[in-house]
C-alpha cells in the first residue's frame, strides 16, 4: 500500500489514493464573464482537469448551505483524517474552485462571498480561486472570506490559463494546490493580454461567444466597471477575424459578439458597424449575435447591417430608465424619445425582432412619477425580455454620493412592478410566434435531448431548461426542417402551464432532413430561445 500523501488537507490530513484535478466554475454576471469562464474551463480541460460548470461528484455539503453567516466547518474526525462527511471519492480528487465575479450590484457581490464561504465549508482543502470585477476592486476583503482564497485581480485574469497546467502538474505531483497557486502567481509576469479568452470549444454554452472589445469610456453615475476593466479597448480586426473563422471551421452555426460596450468598439479606423458589416463580406455561412447596444448607437450604419440576413433578429439595449430626468442624472447621452426611436428602427429593418433592455429601479432621485414615465416607456417599446434591477450604491460612483438615495423597500417594490410589466411582454412575443416560420440553431441532441435540456435554440423567448419537460397533448403540433446548419420551426400551439408560453416543444421532426448523427431516439426535445 502506497504511503500516505498530503494533498491540501488542512494540517493532519492525509489521503491513500491517486489524485486527480476536479475544477468548479461559478460565473457571475455578463455574457464577457461568461465568455472568459469558457476560455479558462477549455484551459484547466486541456491540462486534464475534469471540468464542472458549478459542481460535481465531489460537491457535497458539510453544514447548512443556506447559511450566510460564514458558520462553523463541520469538525474533522475519522481514521483516515478526512474531513467528517466526505467519501473517499472526494478525497481522491484535487479540488479547485473558480469564481468569476461582477460588481454591478451589491446583490452580485454578495451571492459571490456566499459561493466562496460555502465552498470553503464544503471542502475546506479545496483552493478557492476568485476573479472578475469584483476582485479587482475588493482583493482584500475577499481574501479573507476563507484560509485558502487566492484573489486573482481581472486584470490578471489570463494567468489563469498558465495557472491551470501548474496545478494540473501539482495535483500529479501530491503538491498542496493554495501553495502552488501562491508560488506561481507570485513570479514577475508582463501585462495579460485582454483578448487572450478565445476558446473554440463551449463546455457551458451551446452558442460560442468572442470578446472583440473590453473596458468603458462612459462615467456613468451608478457602474463601476470601469473601474475594474479600464478604458475601452478593442480586438485587432485580422486577429478577430482569424477567430471567427476558426469558430465558423468548428461548426458553430452563429457566433455572439460581446464586450464590456460594443458600440465603443474602434480599431484600424472601423467601428462596429463598419466591422460587422466586413466580417459579413468575409465569411460565408456563419450567423452573428450582437449581444448588447447603446440606444443613441443605433444609427443608419447600424441598422444597415443589422437588417443582414445572417445578423440575428435579438438585440439588448442599455436603456436603464425611460425618464429624461433620471437619464440626465445617470450619466446617459439620450433621452425617453432617442430610446422609443432606436426600437421602431431596429422593428423597421427586422420583422418582430426580440428586442430586450436593462431598467435600474430606484435610482436617487427618481420620483413616483419618474419611474411611472419608465412603466410607460416600456409599455410603449413592449419589449420581449426586460432586465429589471434594484438600484444599489457602489463605492467609487458619482451615485454613491448622492443624498436623495430611494428607500430599498420602495425600490424593491418598483421592481417587482417592472418585473410584472415585463411578464406580459414575454407573453405577448410569445404569442406573436404562433404559426410563425422561425429558424433556431441545432444545439444538442441525444443525452442532452433525453435529459430535457434545450435541443433547439432562435430567437423565441428565455426559458430556464427543465430536466423534466412536460410531455402531453399540449405539446403537439410542432414540425421541424432543417436547411443547412438552422432549423425551420412552425409553432402551432404554445404548451400551458407555470412557464408554458415562455417554451417551446419539438415532438415532430422530419427525419429525411436532419443532418447525419442526430438521435432522435430521445423522443420529445426541447427547445428554447435567446
Amino acid at each position: 500500500m502506497p504511503k500516505p500523501v498530503a494533498i491540501g488537507w488542512p494540517p493532519g490530513c492525509a489521503a491513500e489514493f491517486s489524485v486527480s484535478l476536479t475544477v468548479h466554475f461559478r460565473t457571475f454576471g455578463c455574457k464577457l464573464n461568461q465568455l472568459e469562464s469558457e476560455s479558462l474551463a477549455a484551459a484547466f480541460a486541456a491540462a486534464g482537469a475534469d471540468v464542472w460548470p458549478r459542481s460535481g461528484p465531489s460537491d457535497m455539503t458539510l453544514c447548512d448551505p443556506d447559511d450566510d453567516s460564514g458558520g462553523s466547518v463541520a469538525s474533522i474526525s475519522g481514521d483516515q483524517g478526512s474531513p467528517a462527511g466526505f467519501s473517499r471519492a472526494v478525497a481522491a480528487s484535487a479540488e479547485v474552485h473558480v469564481f468569476n465575479t461582477c460588481t454591478v450590484t451589491s446583490k452580485a457581490e454578495q451571492k459571490a462571498r456566499r459561493e466562496i464561504r460555502l465552498a470553503a465549508r464544503r471542502n475546506p482543502a479545496a483552493l478557492l480561486l476568485v476573479s472578475g470585477c469584483y476582485a479587482q476592486l475588493e482583493a482584500t476583503a475577499i481574501a479573507a472570506l476563507a484560509p485558502r482564497v487566492v484573489v486573482v485581480p481581472g486584470d490578471d485574469k489570463a494567468r489563469l490559463h498558465g495557472l491551470a497546467e501548474c496545478l494540473a502538474a501539482a495535483a500529479a505531483d501530491r503538491l498542496d494546490l493554495y501553495e502552488a497557486a501562491v508560488h506561481w502567481l507570485a513570479a514577475p509576469a508582463s501585462s495579460g493580454d485582454r483578448f487572450a479568452f478565445a476558446p473554440t470549444a463551449f463546455r457551458f454554452h451551446s452558442r460560442p461567444s468572442l470578446k472583440i472589445q473590453d473596458g468603458c469610456d462612459n462615467r456613468c453615475a451608478y457602474c463601476r466597471v470601469c473601474l475594474a476593466r479600464g478604458p475601452s479597448v478593442s480586438l485587432e480586426p485580422t486577429r478577430l477575424l482569424e477567430r471567427v473563422r476558426a469558430l465558423e471551421a468548428a461548426g458553430a452555426p452563429e457566433i455572439v459578439l460581446t464586450g464590456v460596450n460594443l458600440s465603443q468598439y474602434r480599431a484600424v479606423g472601423l467601428d462596429f458597424s463598419a466591422l460587422l458589416g466586413w466580417l459579413l463580406a468575409e465569411t460565408d455561412r456563419v450567423a452573428f449575435r450582437i449581444s448588447s447596444w447603446e440606444p443613441d448607437r443605433v444609427d443608419d450604419a447600424f441598422l444597415a447591417v443589422f437588417s443582414a440576413s445572417r445578423v440575428r433578429p435579438h438585440l439588448h439595449l442599455a436603456a436603464q430608465s425611460g425618464s429624461d430626468v433620471t437619464l440626465r442624472a445617470m450619466g446617459r447621452h439620450y433621452g425617453a424619445a432617442r430610446l422609443l426611436a432606436a426600437v421602431a428602427d431596429l422593428r423597421r429593418v427586422k420583422v418582430d425582432p426580440f428586442l430586450g433592455a436593462d431598467l435600474i429601479c430606484g435610482f436617487p432621485g427618481e420620483t413616483d412619477a419618474q419611474f411611472g414615465q419608465t412603466l410607460a416607456l416600456a409599455e410603449q417599446a413592449d419589449f420581449a425580455w426586460i432586465h429589471a434591477f434594484t438600484y444599489s450604491p457602489r463605492p467609487g460612483t458619482a451615485a454613491a454620493k448622492l443624498l436623495d438615495q430611494v428607500p430599498p423597500y420602495q425600490a424593491v417594490v418598483r421592481t417587482a412592478r417592472l418585473t410584472a410589466l415585463a411578464d406580459s411582454g414575454r407573453r405577448r412575443f410569445a404569442a406573436r410566434r404562433l404559426g410563425a416560420k422561425l429558424e433556431a440553431v441545432l444545439e444538442r441532441a441525444g443525452a442532452g435531448a433525453a435529459s430535457g435540456w434545450p435541443a433547439f435554440r432562435g430567437h423565441l423567448v428565455p426559458a430556464a431548461p427543465s430536466r423534466q419537460p412536460p410531455i402531453g397533448p399540449a405539446a403537439t403540433g410542432w414540425r421541424v426542417a432543417v436547411s443547412a446548419d438552422y432549423l425551420k420551426i412552425a409553432v402551432r400551439q404554445v404548451p400551458p402551464g407555470q412557464q408554458g408560453a415562455l417554451r417551446v416543444l419539438v415532438d415532430t421532426i422530419v427525419p429525411e432532413v436532419l443532418p447525419p448523427g442526430i438521435d432522435l431516439s430521445a423522443g420529445i426535445l426541447g427547445a428554447a430561445s435567446r
